[in-house]
């Protein structure tokens, strides 16, 4: 098997939360009609795939950041461009977009969803860009 990539490790994990929520679901809805037994099988279905879930997304991160050193790269171009237009920017509007994008882009890393975070980083060096 080949190796994954940190988007296609982000899909499975976003598909082991759905299904997690569905045995949740299921679980909640059938709750007055399932026995101990089931509910216990259940509930414990139902946490195990919500951990791998949460192993999944942190798998996917740990990928994006074996990949950093060129976003790091890409963020410190983008950061000194911003340093040197902050000082002489007329525009108000683009002043407000590009820190809406570096608010964005914090917020995606602190969210360890890879595709969040190359978007983010595009959508602020456009920003800077316009």
């Amino acid at each position: 098997m080949g190796k994954l990539t940190s988007k296609q490790v982000n899909e499975l994990a976003n598909n082991f939360l759905a299904l997690a929520q569905s045995i949740g679901d299921y679980r909640y809805t059938n709750y007055d009609s399932l026995t101990k037994i089931q509910n216990k099988r259940l509930r414990e279905s139902h946490k195990r795939t919500l951990n791998y879930s949460d192993d999944l997304y942190t798998i996917s991160a740990s990928l994006v950041m074996n990949d950093v050193d060129n976003s790091l790269t890409k963020l410190k171009l983008v950061t000194n461009k911003i340093k040197k237009s902050y000082k002489s920017l007329k525009d108000v509007q683009k002043a407000i977009n590009i820190a809406t994008n570096v608010v964005t882009l914090g917020a995606s890393i602190f969210s360890l969803n890879p595709q969040a975070i190359v978007d983010s980083l595009g959508n602020l060096k456009d920003a800077i860009e316009d």
